[in-house]
């Protein structure tokens, strides 16, 4: 007679996630569709290095007059720059007992059952940050304190999100600190945590217990609210090499490279200071919320046409979708919106701009920290995830297929899930960022 032992289990789990790549991209793209539809390049070379230089054309060469002499004293080259863009990395850690090994091991199904359950969660885990990160600006804030701290009972503490719509970035379990401004330092150097006990879904009410120090008089209206480890202990300024003082440890997200704001004069993103061209670099904004969201959608697009934009695809939130599609009323005309590789598919509708048709889907991400009813209208073939190997991926340290590691101070075996990445874009000026009415 044999038995299931932890060795055995984590070869059937390698067949099911390293071998089997189309379950893996379906589990990690289910339900998060700009995350499955930004172009990638996953391969071992695909943020290989110290970074990846982004390069951008910004400016054509000056040098026309109807006065030759004119035409030849004033020529300019062409106006380059360049954007150095460093990899991040993210981590999501599942560890199984060695007990329920032993309880399980008599039948191989129940461990692998087992085993698969906790690895698919921690795979969605990782996996939805990525897809959250994607809209973000490196600051990895997930909502923004909109009530005072209070205590409904015993030793749970709760707040309101200052925008509802983010509940969806809180999970029970997390361990979450504060910082007074987005992406600064934590509150008491990160002393002062909380773990998430209660997600009210319909309210935007969070609660928390506390884990250590005083959260529950320290955190006030306007803190911003990240997971521990998301943000570096003397905060961030903005992006930078992996480790450098001052770095975002986030991905630089759609927010990142198309901020809501015109850079100012002291910009520096990925060594580009954007103020000199500050659409070209750092992309097109238009404020459509005096207008009715249809019409808010076609004077934004035709703005983006001007500028020689041509989107193909526009991310709302779910509350701005569902307003856009009541408003078109009988003339929403739907379109299914299908993934090359996975067998994963979303519902999107057909908008008309100048340059042709746009797909507009919703996003559960796309609900900013600051700000609210902000939609993306986007040049699809302008972005690019780019990863050293799959992201999300097993780590295996160099070995072959899927390890699983004894856990050193514990009875258990640990398995670990990371990404090594970022987000980047050959052209900010292509893409759009938009304020609509609903």
């Amino acid at each position: 007679m044999s038995f299931a032992t932890s060795a055995s289990s984590i070869a059937v789990l390698k067949e099911l996630y390293v071998d089997n790549s189309d379950y893996m991209k379906d589990l990690v793209y289910a339900k998060n569709p700009s995350f499955a539809l930004i172009p990638k390049n996953e391969s071992s070379e695909g943020l290989a290095g110290k970074y990846i230089p982004v390069p951008i054309q910004f400016a054509d060469p000056m040098g026309r007059s109807h006065t030759f002499a004119n035409a030849q004293g004033n020529q300019t080259p062409n106006q380059y720059d360049s954007f150095f863009v460093y990899i991040i990395q993210d981590y999501q850690l599942v560890t199984i007992t060695n007990l329920l090994i032993e309880q399980t091991k008599s039948n191989a199904g129940a461990f692998v059952d087992e085993m698969k359950r906790e690895m698919d969660g921690g795979i969605k885990n990782l996996s939805n940050n990525m897809a959250f990160e994607q809209f973000g600006s490196g600051t990895a804030t997930r909502g923004v304190i909109g009530s005072a701290i209070t205590n409904p009972s015993g030793s749970i503490y709760q707040f309101t999100l200052a925008n509802p719509q983010n509940v969806v970035n809180f999970e029970v379990g997390m361990t979450i600190q504060a910082s007074a401004t987005d992406g600064g330092a934590p509150i008491n150097a990160g002393t002062d945590l909380g773990t998430v006990s209660s997600v009210n879904r319909s309210t935007g009410v969070i609660q928390f217990t506390v884990l250590s120090g005083a959260p529950q008089t320290n955190w006030a209206i306007t803190d911003f609210i990240t997971v521990q480890g998301d943000i570096p202990t003397t905060g961030g300024t903005g992006s930078g090499p992996l480790g450098s003082s001052g770095s975002y440890l986030a991905a630089s997200g759609f927010s990142a490279w198309l901020p809501a704001t015109d850079p100012g004069l002291t910009d520096s993103f990925w060594g580009v200071n954007r103020s000199t061209d500050p659409t070209r670099l750092a992309g097109l904004r238009f404020d459509a919320s005096s207008y009715s969201i249809e019409e808010g959608v076609t004077n934004g697009l035709g703005f983006a046409n001007r500028e020689g934009a041509d989107p193909d695809t526009m991310v709302l939130s779910f509350q701005s979708y569902t307003a856009l599609e009541n408003a078109l009323g009988a003339k929403v005309q739907y379109v299914d919106i299908h993934h090359d590789e996975a067998d994963v598919a979303f519902e999107g509708i057909r908008f008309h701009s100048a340059y042709g048709y746009v797909t507009v889907f919703a996003d559960r991400n796309a609900n900013y920290v600051t700000g609210s009813n902000v939609g993306l209208c986007l040049t699809m073939d302008t972005w690019k995830l780019r990863s050293l190997g799959k992201a999300p991926h097993i780590l295996t340290y160099g070995l072959e297929g899927l390890e699983g590691l004894r856990v050193g101070n514990s009875d258990a075996l640990e398995v670990r899930v990371g990404c090594y990445y970022n987000y980047v874009c050959n052209a900010p000026g292509w893409n759009l960022r938009i304020i609509l009415s609903a």
